[in-house]
């Protein structure tokens, strides 16, 4: 969740001090992913299969990534250090993610206040 700030509290001079302390700490991480981590149990086509019974096959690790309208680029992630680096990647992300959220709802409140 994103730190919101309190207009009451804090003065345009506190709020430029924190959006330059902010900016600082930005950084633009190499291997971000915008994309899903996916864990699926799945079944086969065959009759007799013991899937077909509840014992599924998996789990499977997908890395799933919506690219535009109806374009989905889903992949599996065979070994356990692609699907560390995938989960690395999506949090790094979300991490970057929430510093941009922090960054504009301070710059929402300077543009409020004039003081931008």
């Amino acid at each position: 969740m994103v730190k919101t700030v309190d207009p009451l509290k804090q003065t345009v001079e506190a709020m430029k001090e924190r959006k330059a302390a902010l900016l600082e700490q930005i950084l633009v991480p190499s291997n971000f992913l915008r994309a899903s981590y996916v864990k699926q149990y799945l079944t086969c086509g065959k009759t007799n299969c013991r899937c077909r019974r509840g014992f599924k096959h998996g789990p499977f690790y997908y890395l799933v990534q919506c690219r535009c309208a109806g374009q989905v680029r889903k992949f599996l992630l065979k070994t356990p250090e692609q699907r560390r680096q995938a989960r690395a990647s999506i949090a790094a992300l979300l991490v970057f993610q929430r510093q941009l959220a922090a960054l504009s709802e301070i710059n929402t409140e300077l543009v409020r206040r004039g003081g931008f």
